[in-house]
């Protein structure tokens, strides 16, 4: 793939080996030698996939060293958790390089990240309701970003961030690489792409499915009159103890069955919290 010695050092210290699917497609189409090159890219591919890594390994390479003209990539993602599994990913990668990093998450502390973004970090990573709002409020200039990645594109686009993508991508340089990672690519997320990159090249890998191979599937058939008893024998008797377990109800009232009617109330070890949605919930 044409990495540095120092961005294959963080590769084989993180453990990649073999590469995933995504990332071995990523390979045999050239398109990692193309980011490297400042190819806009349009990758279609399932959570859990290996796509982080997809992207960062190029980004740690082309960066190189931190410079202190400002931050030179941005990473977008639609929500705290999966920023934080972001950084997590590049630090690990990135632990023989000199880049420095910003997280600019809601919920934390708008000071920290003042002072973060103050030390002229090399990578942003953020949520876009908050870049935005620090970039109005101390009116930083973005024109020192050379690459900017949206992960998990259609859900920034399903989580309503619309209007804050477009005007980042607005107060971004033109000449700039752009990435986009997604699982699916709804029309909303074509457009954008269409405004915001430059003959990108599309990556589609396993469009036909959004579960992972790892996932397993069972279809149970039996009456009306055992669906409760059998359900409940499944998550005290086969699922193991340590598992998380998520079920969906028709309506609320199936769900208030469940938990104040139902065996839900003798399982043990396991602890139980229910969701129902509101009713003037707006799909």
């Amino acid at each position: 793939m044409g990495l540095s010695q120092t961005s294959l050092k963080g590769v084989l210290r993180k453990g990649y080996k073999m590469p995933t699917p995504i990332q071995r497609k990523v390979t045999i189409m050239i398109a990692i030698p193309l980011i490297l090159l400042g190819k806009d890219v349009v990758a279609m591919a399932r959570t859990g996939s290996g796509k982080t890594a997809a992207f960062i390994i190029p980004m740690l390479d082309r960066l190189k060293y931190h410079s202190p003209v400002g931050p030179r990539a941005l990473i977008l993602s639609p929500t705290k958790e999966l920023a934080m599994q972001t950084l997590s990913f590049i630090k690990q990668l990135g632990k023989f390089s000199c880049l420095t990093v910003a997280v600019i998450l809601g919920g934390d502390k708008i000071e920290d990240q003042f002072d973060a973004l103050h030390r002229n970090p090399d990578i942003i990573v953020a949520t876009p309701g908050r870049l935005l709002h620090i970039i109005m409020e101390m009116n930083i200039k973005l024109s020192t970003i050379q690459y900017v990645v949206f992960d998990e594109g259609d859900r920034l686009f399903e989580m309503g961030f619309s209007e804050q993508l477009a005007e980042t991508l607005h107060r971004l340089p033109k000449a700039r690489q752009t990435l986009i990672f997604s699982a699916t690519l709804p029309r909303a997320l074509a457009e954008f792409s269409r405004a915001g990159l430059i003959d990108p090249v599309l990556i589609r890998l396993d469009v036909d499915s959004k579960l992972s191979p790892l996932t397993k599937i069972a279809h149970m058939i039996c009456s009306a009159d055992h669906k409760f008893s059998i359900l409940f024998h499944l998550i005290q008797n086969v699922v193991p103890a340590k598992e998380q377990i998520i079920v969906f109800f028709a309506t609320k009232h199936h769900v208030e069955y469940a938990e104040n009617v139902g065996p839900f109330i003798y399982v043990v070890p396991k602890s139980c919290i229910t969701i129902c949605e509101p009713p003037n919930f707006s799909r």
